[in-house]
């Protein structure tokens, strides 16, 4: 098949364009044709101008139907699949105009609110958004730039319903495309390389020495914002800390909490800071357990997948997307701190129930979720809607 992704941000912007391109990838391996229109560089890209800082969708929207028709014509394309907001209504357009099917990928909540997130800065969630939430929760200052953008989706969703494949990154995704009327959207989790992972000793040796680690870590990796639950962790920790001597916490990342937490000065947690892939990778190999302690409905954590590349035990919040992958055992109400203190005691004591465990999910995902599976999945996908318009 010959296949038009379309998105508008190059690589390096988030997670949902690495998805994209490693998607990208195998279906290529597949044997299928993949080019990429966006604003960035891609291979087989095809590259579009930038929208203005307030952009004007119905402009722009014709601009790359305009675009995408010159490309699906000359490269005789059969399908043509949206990554993101902004290029979505334009691709299933063009599906209409030239009689291919259209396919929408939903990484995030970008068609129920206009920060993406269906969570207000006072960290309130709600299933989709409303002018009444912009007027309430959202910085006065953002006022209109919200209800622009809101006006402009709430618009949308009749013409997202009709693509004629819906691809969902996870349950709570679907879920929240149900209450907008953008119906029967099909489920098909994240992607990963799950590369052999070779970080040599001294690498281990060196982390533990800059940080000053002890025998046994316990890591969180993530934006150090309420809503990822940090401050959760950090009201118990201090006392398994003291109990176990032999247990450093190791908190990557940066956010607006970094500071609250610097000040307080805790024994045995250390603040790193945001860290390159390369560190972060060997962060990974020197954590004996990894935690994610979100308290929103975060759509679906890379953290679970990077981590089972390490072949490392995770405990997870079971909000979001992490019960569509996780094992319950190593799933927790986020506001049990009781529950959280024990689990980690309980993986702190038994050695050989960490490793186990870590292998397992290793295991698991490197089988469901690495690039080939996840892409035949999706190329069955684009099979069965062809056909259907047979």
């Amino acid at each position: 098949m010959n296949i038009l992704f379309t998105t508008y941000s190059g690589l390096g912007v988030g997670g949902a364009e690495t998805s994209m391109n490693l998607l990208g990838y195998g279906l290529r391996k597949l044997g299928n044709k993949v080019i990429i229109a966006s604003t960035g560089e891609y291979e087989d890209g095809v590259k579009f101008k930038k929208f203005r800082k307030i952009p004007f969708y119905s402009i722009h929207n014709k601009y790359l139907e305009k675009l995408f028709s010159k490309i699906v014509k000359k490269e005789n394309i059969d399908i043509i699949h949206a990554h993101d907001r902004l290029t979505s209504i334009a691709a299933i357009r063009t599906g209409k105009k030239f009689n291919i099917p259209a396919v929408v990928h939903f990484r995030d909540y970008w068609f129920a609110c206009p920060r993406s997130s269906c969570l207000a800065p006072d960290f309130t969630e709600y299933d989709k958004c409303s002018y009444v939430t912009i007027l309430k929760k959202f910085p006065m200052k953002r006022w209109f730039w919200d209800m622009y953008k809101w006006r402009y989706i709430k618009s949308i969703w009749s013409e997202l319903d009709k693509a004629d494949l819906k691809i969902a990154n996870g349950n709570v995704i679907k879920k929240r495309l149900e209450n907008c009327g953008i119906r029967n959207a099909k489920v098909i989790p994240i992607l990963r390389e799950f590369p052999e992972v070779k970080i040599k000793s001294e690498d281990r040796t060196e982390i533990k020495k800059r940080y000053n680690l002890k025998e046994i870590v316990v890591t969180f990796i993530g934006s150090l914002d309420y809503h990822k639950g940090i401050t959760n962790i950090i009201k118990f920790m201090p006392s398994i800390l003291e109990e176990k001597k032999n247990v450093s916490l190791l908190i990557v990342g940066d956010g607006p909490l970094l500071n609250e937490i610097k000040e307080k000065e805790f024994k045995d947690i250390i603040l790193t800071g945001r860290l390159n892939k390369d560190e972060v990778e060997k962060v990974y190999d020197t954590s004996d357990i990894i935690l994610l302690p979100s308290v929103w409905q975060e759509p679906l954590s890379g953290i679970l997948l990077e981590a089972a590349a390490h072949n490392k035990v995770v405990i997870s919040s079971n909000t979001g997307g992490s019960s569509d992958i996780l094992d319950n055992e190593y799933m927790l109400d986020p506001l049990d701190l009781d529950g959280w203190k024990n689990k980690i005691i309980e993986l702190i004591e038994n050695k050989k129930l960490r490793i186990k465990m870590g292998k397992l999910w290793g295991e698991k995902a490197k089988d469901n979720y690495n690039v080939m599976s996840v892409s035949r999945l999706i190329e069955e996908e684009y099979k069965n809607v062809r056909n259907s318009r047979l």
